[in-house]
């Protein structure tokens, strides 16, 4: 048993230089490859996160302007829409003055030859009359005439 410790000590011994080089091979890479590594890696993760901020925010930002945009052209629209409504009132409101007076010119112009008319009726019955009359006086005088003949 002796000898079995002592072979395991001597093969220990033999192990630490090994042992040695692998903890210090162990630190050389971590500080020479790992810690530089994780260091950018950090970096690389810190600048893609801030850039998915700047880029969220400025969609966020888009998405603001764009609301504010559809609104002002909805209210653009809306104002139109009533321009637009209030034009066709107005000239609707011109459209039925302008009827309403043809209508009462056109009224006028009937009552006033209706009239002219009535008044031409009338002035061709009394010339006809004292035509008719005149007439008469001449038949009933030419009758009398001849019958005193």
């Amino acid at each position: 048993m002796e000898q079995m410790l002592h072979s395991a000590g001597a093969l220990l011994i033999q192990a630490l230089p090994t042992f040695f080089v692998v903890v210090l091979l162990h630190w050389y890479l971590k500080t020479t490859l790992f810690q530089p590594l994780e260091k950018v890696l950090a970096d690389r993760y810190a600048e893609t996160k801030g850039a998915r901020e700047q880029a969220a925010a400025a969609l966020q930002s888009a998405e603001t302007k764009v609301a504010e945009y559809d609104l002002k052209l909805r209210a653009a629209r809306t104002e139109i829409y009533q321009e637009q409504d209030a034009w066709r009132k107005q000239l609707l409101e011109e459209q039925t003055n302008a009827v309403s007076k043809a209508r009462e010119e056109t009224h006028a112009q009937i009552v006033a030859a209706k009239a002219d008319i009535l008044a031409q009726v009338e002035q061709a019955r009394n010339t006809l009359t004292r035509e008719a009359e005149g007439l008469a006086d001449q038949v009933v005088a030419g009758i009398l005439k001849g019958r005193t003949n």
